[in-house]
């Protein structure tokens, strides 16, 4: 996974989680705090996988000039 495919799933998920927790707040039923509690942990690990994936490094390349 690379860091822009986490960033933007953490997004998505984001998104999600804060409908639910409206939608948990709006109605009081236990379906939306169990969505936004899944929503909630998969933001916290995507967001974990954005932040530990290193970006990549551009590779020397010896280059030899003509005369």
């Amino acid at each position: 996974m690379t860091r822009s495919v986490a960033l933007r799933a953490f997004i998505l998920f984001m998104i999600l989680t804060v409908l639910a927790g409206v939608t948990g707040l709006a109605s009081q039923t236990q379906i939306a705090e169990v969505v936004f509690m899944v929503g909630a942990s998969l933001s916290a690990v995507l967001l974990f996988f954005a932040l530990t994936v290193q970006a990549p490094a551009p590779v020397p390349v010896r280059v030899r000039r003509r005369r």
